[in-house]
């Protein structure tokens, strides 16, 4: 890859669908003006995404080694990588989930009737209703059943009914929404009958990454040129479209100026800003570690992680103000309150319920949800091609059958997908969305940075980089290196805490064992690893287990050579065999130049 394409690769996989998606709605429920968040973003930035951001990139451009191997330089926690490459695995078929809906309801949005608007469809039932009948299907009720019946039937929405009924095919014969289930031996077993449409959709997902990964690099740095260049236009039109009505200027003044600032006492609204800054630009899953290892040896690392970072940072910051542009605009025109449109939302899977909305137009839902789709098609590229780099990179051989390790990467998060197609599969997503970005994505930033700059040490780090770029890390960097891992691992403690006071409100047990895994996992591995390389070296009688294996150092014979002679205040040796190595061609081309 060229630094260009390690750029944009960098780009289009931090700035995706999710992030946006859980931003937006975020900031409408504890009104914060984008105006207002954009500082706070900025300090978590330069606390956080930057300086972790610059240390994976910095591993696998010194070493070009990606995730998985990049551990030798602390072999003792080498279990961080395989448990990242892991979770980057499920990471996908979560990510799908979302890419596949974002299609599903584009591909609805094109037709003439808007059927989650009413309720006179094939899967609405009696206690369907919309904001303009809820007297009048209150009135067919009682006449159909009784009063008393109906105050006490759980009332839903068309929206409501369109996702559960039409989407997810959850309804069952009484009307009420739920999963069948059946009781054996006490333990509850629930029926998954997968939705052939999602397949269907899914399958079209999964076969343009295909021929999109394996077309070539020169035809896939194009194609990502385009994918990032029309997702910029339709937000500009989409942000435009609104100003041409006459509630245009206000909404916008109020998106960016609304503020709640007593909110900011409050240690969970840090928390939810750490969140996003960290799992908004991907970190934890080594992405960046084998974005690294495509760079040049001598690339300045530290502006393309500041220039990454702020890019991130204006993006979602641009998407985030036309969603709520939009949000605020069609509130007004519908006459509706921000309550009830969260309560609107709650359920869907991406923040479009707002086009479920009366006053929405389908120009507006056709171009949005094509918008959400082209920003989760291109991320999941990007995945594509760092799943096969981390494994070719792993298997040095793969690389000669590179289509087919594509065609098997595709294979596997098309597998998820079928399970992401079943019926409960909007509450595992729910589960891997509040364990993988709030816990297991800082646990595995705070293990890295661990790994790095406690046990391989934080002096050896700083001389790589300088070997390796001809800078010294500041004073600010160092300090923050030292406390990030810290502040990460306070934070997962405290997510943790907050995880298990929510589990007594759980409503389905097989969930919330599902969590208890995928948040588990990692930390059990990792320590389980450990613990067995530990024994390993003791039973060799070598106590000195966190020293760094014989393979770590640049992947060039010759630039390995001289990083074991180099030292920051001692560059003699290093530089002799620089001359030695180096100084022969250099007398040879002045030679020639004189003969010339």
């Amino acid at each position: 890859m060229s630094d260009k394409a390690v750029y944009l690769a960098a780009f289009n996989y931090a700035s995706g669908l999710l992030t946006p998606r859980v931003t937006s709605s975020w900031l409408i429920k504890n009104k914060f003006g984008v105006l207002v968040w954009l500082p706070l973003q900025l300090l978590t930035m330069f606390i956080i995404t930057v300086p972790c951001l610059f240390m994976e990139l910095a591993l696998g451009q010194y070493s070009n080694k990606a995730v998985i191997r990049v551990w030798d330089l602390c072999p003792i926690l080498r279990g961080v990588g395989i448990s990242s490459f892991i979770t980057f695995i499920v990471y996908q078929m979560y990510y799908n989930f979302y890419c596949t809906y974002a299609l599903l309801f584009t591909v609805l949005s094109l037709r003439n009737r808007a059927e989650w608007k009413t309720c006179n469809n094939s899967w609405n039932t009696i206690n369907c209703y919309t904001r303009r009948d809820w007297l009048t299907r209150r009135y067919e009720c009682s006449q159909k059943l009784s009063k008393e019946k109906c105050d006490q039937m759980e009332w839903h929405t068309s929206v409501d009914q369109f996702f559960y009924n039409r989407i997810l095919n959850l309804s069952d014969s009484s009307g009420q929404f739920g999963i069948r289930f059946w009781f054996i031996n006490h333990y509850l077993i629930t029926i998954l009958d997968p939705q052939y449409e999602l397949l269907l959709y899914t399958l079209i997902t999964m076969v343009l990454i295909f021929l999109i990964s394996s077309s070539g690099s020169r035809v896939l740095e194009k194609i990502l040129v385009i994918l990032t260049i029309i997702p910029t236009l339709q937000m500009i039109i989409l942000f435009f479209t609104t100003l041409s009505h006459s509630t245009g200027l206000t909404s916008v003044v109020y998106a960016l100026t609304m503020q709640t600032l007593s909110r900011l006492k409050r240690i969970d609204v840090w928390m939810v800003m750490v969140d996003i800054a960290s799992s908004g630009s991907g970190l934890g899953f080594g992405a960046y570690i084998t974005l690294g290892t495509q760079g040049s040896f001598r690339t300045p690392l530290h502006f393309k992680s500041v220039l990454i970072s702020f890019l991130v940072v204006l993006s979602i910051l641009g998407y985030t103000a036309v969603v709520e542009n939009f949000i605020v605009s069609l509130c007004i025109q519908s006459k509706m309150l921000f309550t009830d449109f969260l309560d609107l939302q709650r359920y869907l899977p991406m923040p479009e319920a707002v086009f479920f909305m009366t006053r929405a137009k389908r120009f507006w839902i056709t171009m949005w949800l094509s918008n959400k789709y082209i920003l989760g098609l291109r991320s999941l590229i990007v995945m594509m091609l760092l799943n096969v780099e981390i494994f070719c990179n792993s298997l040095p051989k793969a690389k000669k059958h590179y289509t087919l390790c594509v065609f098997m990467f595709c294979t596997i998060i098309y597998s998820g997908g079928i399970f992401v197609s079943m019926r409960s599969a909007y509450l595992v997503v729910e589960a891997i969305d509040e364990t993988i970005c709030t816990i297991v994505l800082p646990f595995l930033t705070a293990c890295e940075m661990i790994a790095v700059i406690y046990c391989y040490g934080v002096t050896n780090f700083e001389d790589d980089v300088h070997f390796m770029l001809g800078i010294r890390l500041p004073l600010y960097w160092k300090i923050l290196y030292c406390l990030n891992p810290i502040l990460l691992t306070a934070k997962c403690v405290y997510n943790i805490k907050i995880f298990y006071d929510r589990s007594n409100k759980h409503k389905h047990q097989w969930v919330y064992i599902y969590q208890q895994f995928v948040l588990w996992f990692s930390i059990v591995f990792i320590a389980s690893y450990a613990l067995f390389y530990v024994i390993k070296v003791v039973a060799r009688k070598n106590f000195n287990i966190c020293k760094p294996s014989q393979n770590w150092g640049p992947a060039q014979s010759e630039l390995h050579k001289s990083r074991q002679m180099f030292t920051a205040h001692s560059m003699t040796k290093e530089y002799v065999y620089r001359q030695e190595r180096f100084g022969l061609n250099q007398d040879q081309q002045g030679d020639e130049d004189d003969a010339e």
